[in-house]
């Protein structure tokens, strides 16, 4: 947008030397002159084609079913806007945190409008960050933030709260006592810090005859996290419960306490959405997970984006976009199945 915004410019200024050498003679008779008239009102008639804006929608990968329904509510929201154009990049897995900073810094290179980000580490993506708000680049955070507040917005569940919420159905379903685990996804990102801080707190302050037998990282990958899960079950015969703390993390839970023979006697907890979540669900293998808003995030991402390009500041830096508890008692409600169904 920026070299068009210069070409054009460049264009203005040949046009306006070429008038300035000399003034064309009067027209010779009335019909010349109205036939002139009629083809300037046409040229002004014709709308001026908007300017592409070029957002890059950065997420910590790209083919999870999370981070797919961010990337559909961004492109619808660019379709009704119609002079958007989302481009969806991130690392092949949420550990390649260098990768990510290398595709932050190709964006500001490639001169794109905007950037929408979800941090795969709270610490290593503020420099890249800062140099493209240096760029003149908007950049709105969403999901997973980072620990200097560089950005120009923030669209995220109130996850240590919802870790909480997560703890306190956890409590409800083991009969507020026993042993439980937790795999988590990733040890470095401040989502996941976030959600086990909520989880642990409310175990420790609220629930003291449950224990917390340790906490292991996946990289949310559901096969290391199943052999993780199988590993909590067979140190610990009994074991009540394990939270897993992503979509990736629950399913591969949810897979070895079922091949364990378990699922009657371990209650597992998750996190986000899925198919495969809603399979748990309905096969009572998952009994709970926390759901996120992420069309929230990829909607209002751009929305703010564009907001800025035309001057307007965000009304508020950080947004909670909310987060709603379905069990296996209540996921087939309406309200609950609009939810899963983002």
């Amino acid at each position: 947008m920026k070299k068009t915004i210069g070409i054009l410019l460049a264009l203005v200024l040949v046009v306006s030397m070429f008038a300035g050498c000399g003034s064309s003679p009067a027209p010779s008779s009335a019909a010349p002159a109205e036939s002139s008239s009629k083809a300037s009102v046409e040229a002004s008639s014709e709308a001026p084609e908007k300017e592409i804006i070029k957002i890059a929608l950065v997420t910590k990968m790209v083919d999870s079913p999370y981070w797919q329904t961010v990337k559909k509510a961004a492109e619808e929201k660019a379709k009704e806007l119609g002079n958007v154009e989302i481009t969806h990049l991130g690392p092949p897995t949420e550990a390649d945190i260098d990768k990510q900073v290398q595709i932050i810094e190709t964006c500001i290179n490639d001169d794109y409008d905007g950037i929408i980000l979800a941090a795969c580490d709270k610490d290593a993506l503020i420099a890249p960050v800062q140099k493209a708000k240096d760029a003149n680049i908007p950049v709105v955070m969403i999901d997973s933030g980072i620990s200097e507040p560089v950005y120009d917005a923030f669209l995220a569940t109130n996850n240590v709260q919802a870790g909480a919420e997560c703890a306190k159905l956890m409590a409800n379903l083991i009969g507020d006592k026993g042993k439980i685990a937790i795999v988590n996804f990733a040890a470095g990102t401040q989502t996941a810090i976030d959600r086990e801080t909520g989880f642990t707190e409310e175990i420790k302050n609220n629930h003291k005859d449950i224990e917390i037998v340790g906490v292991q990282y996946c990289d949310s990958d559901p096969i290391k996290a199943a052999n993780q899960a199988t590993d909590f079950i067979t140190a610990n015969p009994d074991l009540k419960g394990i939270w897993g703390a992503n979509d990736q993390s629950a399913v591969g839970v949810a897979q070895a306490v079922t091949e364990k023979g378990k699922g009657d006697s371990i209650m597992v907890v998750g996190f986000d959405n899925s198919d495969d979540i809603k399979a748990g669900l309905k096969a009572g293998t998952i009994k709970g997970t926390a759901v996120q808003m992420p069309t929230m995030m990829g909607s209002m991402g751009v929305q703010i984006v564009l907001d800025i390009l035309a001057g307007k500041a965000p009304a508020q830096k950080d947004v909670d976009t909310g987060v709603t508890m379905i069990t296996v008692d209540n996921y087939t409600s309406p309200a609950m199945e609009s939810i899963l169904n983002q």
